[in-house]
């Protein structure tokens, strides 16, 4: 039987960021960051201008050294993926507290391209073809989403889009 090799964080190029969060691996680190993440959102206190979130901070930091320096591949996909919900949430908060096209539009083609080809998540690619005026595309696109709740949440961003309240600060 083959045995894990078990992770040292402080081989890591990301061992500070681990430290500074008191997290002991990568798994441990998304779960600090979704459990802050989740709060914000049921709060609608998500926002990616607030340099005192907890999200912010792990977003920037693990920035800061860079994914591409990260060689363990298990310990890649893990802070890929907390980078994508970073920018997959950043795409809303932009569309619906700012009213940010453009910046919906930048986070919307980051959080595509960090998110892993076999995610389940069929909203961040919706978002993309909305925030790009293509309608076509993103009613095309939510004909392949069936399961709850992003079914109903393409519906809604849709109606939303065809409103024209789709680029409309929709939180306070």
């Amino acid at each position: 039987m083959k045995s894990q090799k078990k992770f040292d964080k402080t081989q890591s190029v990301l061992k500070d960021v681990y430290l500074y969060f008191g997290a002991k691996d990568p798994g441990e680190l998304k779960t600090v960051y979704m459990n802050a993440d989740q709060e914000l959102m049921r709060s609608a206190q998500w926002d990616y201008k607030d340099n005192n979130l907890l999200t912010n901070q792990i977003k920037e930091m693990v920035e800061k050294v860079g994914v591409c320096n990260i060689r363990d591949t298990k310990e890649k996909k893990w802070i890929q993926s907390i980078l994508w919900m970073w920018y997959h949430h950043a795409i809303s908060c932009a569309l619906w507290k700012y009213g940010d096209k453009k910046t919906a539009q930048k986070y919307s083609k980051i959080a595509l391209a960090l998110q892993p080809i076999d995610h389940p998540n069929k909203i961040t690619r919706l978002l993309y073809f909305l925030v790009r005026d293509d309608i076509k595309s993103a009613e095309q696109w939510a004909k392949t989403i069936h399961g709850e709740p992003e079914k109903t949440t393409a519906r809604y961003s849709i109606k939303l889009y065809k409103q024209g309240d789709f680029f409309k600060p929709q939180i306070a």
